[in-house]
């Protein structure tokens, strides 16, 4: 072995992209009353005590069942065409993800 690559997904939660993120999800998912409830999952915002509810710009949100998979489908697409740029400047021979 002659390399180990290690990524470091700080704050990545927070800071997945929506259209890049829907970009990805469009190319598997034709369903668009899908496609829409997961668009409205992304932009639910949140509540501060006494104040409007604002709208999440950014990120997926916080603490909702469905935030992992949003965030791996995210790192799925990211990391593999990262890891595939890197491996063609710098590798050699086999690269596994693990």
């Amino acid at each position: 072995m002659n390399w180990v690559l290690d990524l470091d997904l700080k704050a990545c939660f927070d800071r997945i992209d929506h259209t890049a993120l829907m970009d990805v999800i469009q190319k598997r998912i034709a369903d668009k009353r899908l496609l829409n409830l997961i668009q409205k999952w992304l932009t639910v915002g949140y509540r501060e005590e006494g104040q409007k509810r604002q709208k999440q710009k950014r990120g997926t949100p916080q603490g909702a069942i469905i935030s992992p998979l949003l965030a791996n489908i995210v790192l799925n697409e990211a990391m593999d065409s990262y890891v595939r740029h890197w491996r063609k400047r710098h590798a050699r021979g086999e690269v596994y993800i693990v």
